[in-house]
């Protein structure tokens, strides 16, 4: 090749001299059609409603037969009364996240207006007592908890566990009475529990993070309130001696969806 041949080689060298190759010198270019990650960050506070679905359940058991004028509890249906309402509500949530690569951590506090009732009489109390009834009512007008939840993050998507405490207002009481000019008269409140339950609460859910700030979730999530006890004494009037016990038990399934904005 003459020197003549080689100048326009030379010249096409040093023009090229000054551009950067991927992987060489520390450079790195992007390549054609890469997207940044829009992974969500999960760390922050977060607030917002719901609306839910709760399906309260509830038995009374009568222990020592007093709805039978004292006769064994075989002699009629044992749990003596059960029920089950299931009713929509709405609430609110307050909780923390905090995110460590893929699992997010964090705790939840919520509180919810549930309103399910059940007033209801059973269809045979297997004993002849002439003029009488009997009613039982059992409600579960509120809810709250306070959780901690546990997730792995997909991206915008996160998959968690929740379990903590819960606590209900709840009213169950039952009773019954001669309805046509019997002693003492009809009440349905002579074994009775009216005030707050504590029981233990867990489920899980989905929640999908629509905006940098905005938030969607489902969630399903099972409570046990346990079972408390009335004791009365026997009601002369009915010719009832002694004391008498009922259980009262209450359990609750609830599903919720809801809006959060985390900030």
């Amino acid at each position: 090749m003459t020197e003549g041949q080689r100048k326009p080689l030379k010249l096409l060298l040093l023009a090229t001299s000054g551009l950067t190759v991927p992987g060489m010198n520390g450079a790195h270019a992007a390549s054609p059609g890469a997207v940044a990650s829009t992974a969500a960050n999960w760390t922050g506070w977060y607030a917002g409603l719901n609306l839910g679905i709760t399906q309260h359940s509830a038995s009374e058991n009568d222990v020592n037969g007093w709805g039978a004028g004292g006769l064994p509890p075989a002699s009629y249906v044992t749990p003596f009364f059960s029920s089950r309402d299931t009713h929509a509500g709405v609430g609110g949530q307050l909780g923390y996240n905090w995110q460590a690569n893929n699992w997010v951590f964090g705790g939840e506090a919520d509180l919810d207006w549930v309103g399910a009732k059940t007033t209801f009489q059973p269809a045979s109390m297997l004993i002849s007592c002439g003029p009488c009834a009997v009613s039982a009512t059992n409600e579960l007008n509120w809810m709250a908890t306070f959780r901690a939840r546990a997730g792995y993050a997909f991206g915008n998507l996160l998959v968690f566990g929740t379990a903590g405490l819960a606590l209900g207002g709840i009213d169950d009481h039952w009773g019954w009475g001669f309805t046509t000019g019997g002693p003492g008269g009809f009440n349905d409140s002579q074994f009775k529990f009216d005030g707050v339950r504590a029981g233990f609460i867990y489920g899980g859910g989905v929640e999908y993070a629509v905006t940098d700030h905005w938030r969607v979730r489902g969630d399903i999530m099972y409570v046990n309130f346990g079972t408390v006890s009335d004791t009365i004494s026997g009601t002369p009037a009915f010719g009832f001696p002694g004391s008498f016990t009922t259980n009262f038990h209450n359990s609750a399934t609830l599903g919720h969806l809801a809006l959060s904005y985390r900030w």
